[in-house]
């Protein structure tokens, strides 16, 4: 029968009451670490003097810890995996910490994120699995509590319950969804749904079912983030099209101006003309009537018919 999270907090603690040589020397590398002027800080080197010192060195080398460009809704995550090595069983534990939520926090935002993920990775190898649950249904209860405000008053460290980094979390939450039903003016949410992945509400939704009761209404994208250079270059050339303003506002110049007609348009062009009524010559702008048939591209002067120089200028001239 494994110990349980408050058995196995205990069991971490007592270490710290006389601790060894190797937990001495672990706490020494830890302190010249953080006295470190570098804003770079190793993560896979200040996680295995953790591992020493406060998790009895049952860390390594089943836990893997990286950085997630990916991971937006949360500091880090806690994932059992499984190992190949041990026929596919989940025992091998991946710390996942995000790169762009704690990319312009404080120092001591990364360490308090790693050492929470690093309790429930502990609580995971001396409890099982089942520590995913824990006595509060979420992993944070009585023993979680325990070791975090040992390893606080210990080390000075603010290990909290939950990461609270919205003003972050929400700048990534990009994709944005607004219900015209009854419930776009009911707080909290006032109909919107923000996500930072590009996944529209839906029937996966826990709470879909209930919105289509009591509101009913109907979901439209507002807003999105702009595409990146390489997702434009996958787009084919239509979809390009379809997402750039009319090329020809910007190449007719000062000395043209187009006027849309039915079947033909009509371009005022400077033309000299001599007044017979006075003894100088005179320059007047005056209207000549052209039908804009076959235009030259302003880059590449390829002569096009006028109702194709936006698709070539879009398919061979793309900005």
């Amino acid at each position: 029968m494994p110990p349980t999270n408050g058995e196995a907090a205990l069991a971490a603690i007592t270490t710290l009451a006389d601790p060894s040589k190797e937990q001495k020397a672990a706490q020494s590398s830890i302190e010249s670490l953080l006295a470190s002027s570098d804003p770079f800080l190793d993560i896979h080197e200040v996680f295995k003097h953790y591992n020493t010192l406060y998790f009895r060195s049952l860390l390594l080398p089943r836990v893997e810890v990286s950085w997630s460009s990916r991971l937006t809704l949360c500091a880090g995550i806690c994932e059992l995996m499984q190992d190949p090595s041990n026929g596919n069983k989940y025992t091998r534990i991946r710390l996942k910490l995000s790169e762009p939520l704690l990319k312009f926090r404080p120092r001591s935002d990364m360490i308090n994120t790693l050492l929470h993920e690093s309790i429930h990775a502990y609580f995971f190898i001396t409890t099982s699995w089942r520590h995913s649950r824990g006595d509060d249904g979420t992993g944070h209860g009585a023993g979680f509590l325990l070791l975090a405000d040992a390893i606080n008053s210990h080390g000075g460290y603010e290990v909290t319950v939950f990461h609270t980094f919205h003003d972050e979390v929400d700048s990534y939450r990009t994709h944005v969804w607004q219900c015209n039903g009854p419930c776009q003016t009911q707080a909290p949410f006032f109909g919107m749904v923000k996500r930072s992945m590009n996944r529209a509400p839906g029937k996966n939704d826990s709470w879909w079912q209930r919105h289509q009761q009591e509101c009913g209404g109907t979901f439209t994208k507002v807003a999105e983030p702009e595409m990146s250079k390489a997702q434009v270059e996958k787009m084919s050339g239509l979809q390009r099209a379809g997402r750039q303003k009319n090329k020809i506002d910007g190449w007719v110049g000062s000395g043209q101006s187009v006027q849309p007609s039915q079947e033909k348009s009509e371009a005022i062009q400077p033309t000299k003309r001599t007044n017979t009524d006075s003894e100088a010559a005179t320059t007047q702008p005056v209207k000549k009537k052209a039908k804009l048939e076959v235009v030259s591209c302003p880059i590449c002067d390829e002569k096009l018919d006028s109702d194709t120089i936006n698709d070539h200028l879009d398919l061979q001239h793309p900005p």
